[in-house]
């Protein structure tokens, strides 16, 4: 094969990205006009016999399918964006398709983040309870006494939260930013508007554990 037909190879294994954005729009699109109506029984958002806004059976598979749907057309975006670039050999890249020692890498990075986050958000409840009763303003005996209490029950959650979106655009970008930092504070403080905020029966990890 001459150098020619090796540069090319990359510009016509990528267009996976397309199909496969493609095809999990199509996806989302089946659960929810013909899926979700026939299995699910009850709405996104209903009320309880007390009168309290709940999730309704359909509320968390809408969620995940519109994370899904929103992933997909980032994917076709991204595609449909670079495509061009990659028919140049210059910016050709990694050929699509080749397992390399940087793929491995990347997902090792991702794991350490996940497992740090995970680890900070159910951490960050008790140490923020050590220390409040550390210097007097309050004596709970422990972090279980204090989980259903504003700031303790969303601490864990929002530092986690935080830490995980840093942590990934950082592995993705190799670069974090003061604006980064800042739009993983608005998606986590958005998440606990979300579930602490408007829907009632719904607790933040990790106080489900407890």
């Amino acid at each position: 094969m001459s150098d020619a037909s090796r540069q090319a190879a990359p510009a016509r294994g990528g267009r996976w990205n397309l199909w496969l954005g493609i095809g999990l729009l199509g996806f989302c699109l089946l659960c929810v006009t013909l899926w979700f109506p026939r299995d699910i029984g009850s709405g996104f958002l209903e009320q309880n016999l007390t009168g309290r806004t709940v999730p309704g059976d359909a509320f968390f598979p809408v969620l995940l399918v519109g994370l899904i749907a929103l992933l997909a057309s980032l994917l076709i975006l991204s595609e449909l964006r670079h495509g061009a670039r990659r028919s140049h050999p210059p910016s050709a890249g990694e050929a699509v398709g080749r397992i390399s020692p940087d793929n491995l890498a990347f997902l090792l990075r991702a794991i350490i983040v996940t497992a740090v986050s995970l680890l900070a958000m159910n951490a960050t409840g008790p140490l923020l309870v050590t220390l409040t009763n550390a210097v007097g303003l309050t004596d709970y005996s422990g972090y279980r006494a204090a989980s259903g209490t504003f700031p303790f029950d969303i601490s864990g959650f929002f530092v986690g939260a935080t830490l995980l979106t840093c942590g990934y655009i950082h592995t993705t970008r190799h670069r974090l930013r003061g604006w980064d930092v800042l739009v993983a504070l608005a998606a986590a403080g958005a998440l606990v508007l979300l579930f602490d905020g408007l829907i009632d029966n719904v607790q933040l990890p990790p106080n489900a554990d407890l």
